[in-house]
């Protein structure tokens, strides 16, 4: 992987020598970010889409053959929302709680920080004033502040009937120290690629697209084999050089 690694960034910075630049952007995201979990994590939660958002600056350079490359510098929102299995349950004592307390249910929600540093190398397709690409290419992401999270607890003690138990929820937040230190929830770098295609509507300075990416995280994030997924839902305008 890290000789992977090393190729594109070679491979990006020979190719911008010999390109020419021909435009510079902006681009709102929308963010569907999730975890992919490793067996054990996923045996005992269920994790879904969490909606964010960010904003990306990029330069377009011009391969020739219909090809560019495109690097950016981006602020984008991840994380997930995270749901135990419905077979489960906890005895109080394990959150905390007295000896006849259950927790039936934990939810969390969490939300993470980065500036992704994505290297995109697109295809271009189509002719006049519509047109249409397909990119990919490598990202780099290093969290800018420390994540946020909430916890909702479903918990059920003894009833005033004898048999009976009631149900109650408790709500606490928390702070997802983000770092490379032992005692760091998560660490503070990650490694993606990045997938997507999208359509270009062309004008007489610059152009407007319309975009969808996959991101795939490599990296775990956490000891206990947290990665991440997502999509992002771009509207991008660009603005042409020697028009």
């Amino acid at each position: 992987m890290k000789n992977l690694i090393l190729l594109l960034i070679a491979f990006a910075c020979v190719g911008t020598l010999n390109a020419q630049l021909t435009g510079i952007g902006f681009r709102p995201i929308l963010t569907l970010s999730n975890y992919g979990l490793a067996n054990d994590l996923d045996d005992n939660y269920d994790a879904n889409y969490r909606v964010g958002g960010g904003a990306a600056i990029f330069a377009e350079f011009n391969l020739g053959n219909r090809f560019t490359f495109q690097p950016e510098i981006a602020y984008t929102m991840r994380g997930a929302n995270m749901k135990s299995e419905s077979n489960l349950y906890w005895e109080g004592p394990a959150f905390g709680y007295p000896a006849d307390h259950r927790v039936e249910e934990v939810r969390q929600y969490e939300t993470l920080h980065y500036l992704d540093i994505p290297l995109m190398f697109e295809l271009n397709f189509g002719g006049g004033n519509l047109g249409a690409y397909v990119a990919a290419g490598p990202a780099f992401s290093f969290a800018i502040s420390n994540g946020q999270g909430l916890e909702e607890l479903t918990l059920s003690k003894p009833g005033v009937e004898e048999g009976a138990r009631t149900t109650f929820t408790e709500r606490s937040e928390y702070v997802i120290e983000m770092g490379n230190g032992k005692n760091d929830d998560y660490k503070a770098g990650d490694f993606s690629f990045n997938l997507g295609t999208g359509l270009a509507f062309i004008m007489d300075q610059g152009e407007i697209g319309l975009d969808i990416r996959y991101v795939h995280g490599f990296r775990n994030i956490d000891v206990g084999g947290i990665k991440n997924r997502g999509f992002q839902f771009g509207v991008s305008y660009t603005h042409y050089f020697g028009n």
